[in-house]
């Protein structure tokens, strides 16, 4: 590109103009001295920003293009260092920055480290509390007696619906059936199986309406996207590899003992710097993590089979159906409940009519 004369105020500028904008905020933002970053940078230090920041400063690193741009502007290499800064501080903010940056081997791999451990204890986070939260869900369910007894008085009632009673009769009944029970009729033709259902329920056990309670947990688990916590861990396994691998490129070797372990070795060279010790910290958490899932995962699978259901049903399907009906059930609760209050309302009505015509007629 074109190198543009600085007048006594303007800066020099080599890169593109929207690109040097955006950088520009992203620069002001980030106040910080480059040549201190670069240091930072090239020894992978623990620097306070966020993901973010770091991430837009790695796409800020200057593309081949722009290098030779900066190259070909700055003195070279073994000119006196005065010299150097000179023409540095001759620069707009962004080729300030890129210019400081260009010695720094292999900047986008330490940077692409260094975003990996800024977002760390983020990531660990989200998949920790899915993880935990696919877990609870999971013992609620299985666990609750009020659901199970749910279970029991709807495969009663439908097998007095459909076999009236025969030896015919259905030993087991589907999660997806239950949110059939709105739809289908009962005796009176007019009554859904629902309504008829948590009437039963109401005169039998009153405290199964109290379903909602044991399910609270898995209102939210519905919402927990396995298939994306398990992109996650895998992107962490990825990420970690990255870490190690230029943790290990950028550390001295010491002269070891010939009868130590390669992994050893590695681990004991990764010891000598903040990078290669955060890498081995999250190296343990990944797997610490990666074994809840995993327990996670397995305790859904057997929650599928206690229930018969299709193993290649996801846990956001299983756990939408069993609260769309939870919903359902709660909402013919409440209807029942308002139904015999205007019920019983009316009849005090009565009653107080009849108490007053009666009193009339005592005068009369």
């Amino acid at each position: 590109p074109d190198v543009k004369k600085p007048s006594t105020k303007q800066k020099i500028q080599l890169i593109d103009s929207r690109r040097r904008m955006n950088g520009s905020i992203l620069l002001t933002k980030f106040k910080v001295d480059y040549k201190v970053l670069a240091k930072q940078v090239d020894s992978m230090e623990y620097v306070k920003a966020e993901g973010n920041e770091l991430r837009g400063m790695m796409q800020l690193l200057p593309t081949k293009d722009e290098a030779l741009a900066l190259r070909s502007y700055l003195p070279p290499i073994d000119a006196p260092q005065s010299e150097i800064d000179d023409a540095v501080v001759k620069l707009g903010e962004c080729e300030q920055y890129m210019a400081v940056m260009l010695d720094v081997p292999d900047a986008k791999d330490k940077f692409q480290c260094m975003v990996f451990r800024a977002d760390f204890e983020q990531h660990t986070e989200s998949i920790r509390n899915g993880t935990k939260l696919l877990i609870e869900a999971c013992d609620s369910v299985r666990n609750s007696e009020r659901f199970r007894k749910v279970l029991v008085y709807a495969l009663k009632l439908g097998n007095a619906l459909n076999t009236g009673g025969t030896s015919e009769e259905v030993k087991a009944i589907t999660l997806d059936s239950l949110l059939k029970l709105a739809e289908a009729k009962a005796f009176d033709r007019q009554t859904s199986v629902l309504h008829y259902l948590v009437s039963i329920i109401q005169k039998n056990d009153e405290d199964v309406l109290k379903l909602s309670e044991d399910f609270v947990t898995v209102k939210a688990a519905e919402r927990v996207a396995v298939d994306m916590l398990n992109q996650q861990l895998r992107e962490m396994k990825n990420g970690i590899k990255l870490v190690k691998k230029t943790a290990l490129k950028f550390t001295p070797n010491p002269t070891c003992p010939m009868d130590e372990a390669p992994d050893t070795l590695e681990d004991d060279l990764l010891e000598l710097s903040q990078m290669g010790k955060f890498s081995l910290s999250a190296e343990a958490k990944i797997k610490s993590l990666s074994n809840e899932f995993d327990n996670a995962k397995s305790n859904f699978s057997d929650l599928l089979d206690f229930f018969g259901e299709d193993n290649a049903m996801s846990p956001e399907a299983f756990f939408s159906t069993i609260n769309s009906f939870v919903s359902m059930f709660n909402q013919t609760r409440d209807e029942l409940r308002r139904k015999e209050e205007a019920k019983a309302r009316r009849k005090r009505i009565e009653e107080a009519k009849a108490k007053n015509l009666a009193a009339k007629r005592s005068k009369q």
